[in-house]
């Protein structure tokens, strides 16, 4: 894992099992060059996302464990920000009172349902309406210009969910959407894990990105220490067998490359 990074994890302050300073000296153990945190906030009150009264927890405790690994680790300082339509400048608001390094855009609900982890509503639409519901809220996101990073692009296929019909149009036109709008994909490989068994997004979306010229960036989605940069080979088996030579980093909010 040398000279890699790991820009999408979750602590004790969200759904994680670990707390920052574990989850940065397994990711020293294991030679990245950088770890990024994100864990999730949003607007709605839920059990899995940092609580209002915890963010200036995050951040100081984040930013004091910078300075102490800064000679072992970059430690980078993310959020995953769910994002909801017509409550941008809501999201904007916790967004800019923070000194983020970068922001992972990502849709979990569809209005009040989250499809994450509420299997309750799959079979309400057909899985082509679905897969249209949510790819154009990922559009929206990605026009909204709060985020650096769409989060696991294809995440409504995580229970198996499948269209009927072909959407490479669909795909098309949301891969064009965020190249339009300068945004960075990530290389989710924690779909491996869940019941989709495939990375997040697929081996085929990864090549239309690099085909679109969309700059992709690695993350384990881990929520544990023992699951930081898994499946890293693979991944980058895939990346490199695509044509891709370098990943997208943040510092300050400012995108740079590394090599792979």
């Amino acid at each position: 894992m040398v000279g890699l990074v790991d820009y999408h994890m979750h602590t004790v302050l969200s759904d994680g099992k670990n707390t920052y300073e574990e989850m940065i000296e397994r990711a020293i153990a294991i030679g990245l060059d950088e770890i990024g945190f994100s864990d999730h906030v949003g607007l709605k009150a839920v059990d899995w996302a940092v609580s209002p009264v915890d963010i200036p927890v995050m951040t100081e405790q984040i930013l004091e464990l910078r300075e102490k690994y800064r000679s072992q680790i970059k430690v980078r300082y993310g959020i995953e920000m769910d994002y909801f339509p017509g409550r941008e400048a809501e999201i904007q608001e916790i967004i800019s009172q923070l000194p983020l390094d970068y922001v992972i855009g990502s849709v979990h609900f569809i209005g009040d349902w989250n499809f994450d982890t509420d299997k309750s509503l799959y079979g309400k639409w057909s899985n082509d309406e679905l897969y249209h519901i949510y790819y154009d809220l990922i559009q929206q996101a990605a026009k909204s210009g709060l985020f650096d990073t769409i989060g696991h692009l294809d995440i409504i296929k995580k229970f198996q969910i499948y269209p009927e019909s072909d959407q490479s149009e669909l795909i098309e036109d949301t891969l064009s959407v965020i190249k339009e709008h300068d945004l960075v994909v990530e290389l989710n490989t924690g779909g491996l894990d869940r019941p989709c068994a495939e990375f997040t997004p697929s081996p085929e979306i990864v090549t239309r990105c690099y085909h679109h010229h969309i700059p992709m960036t690695l993350s384990s989605d881990a929520h544990g220490a023992d699951q930081i940069a898994r499946h890293y080979e693979s991944a980058l088996n895939l990346m490199k067998r695509v044509g891709f030579e370098e990943i997208a980093t943040f510092d300050g909010r400012h995108r740079k490359a590394m090599r792979i």
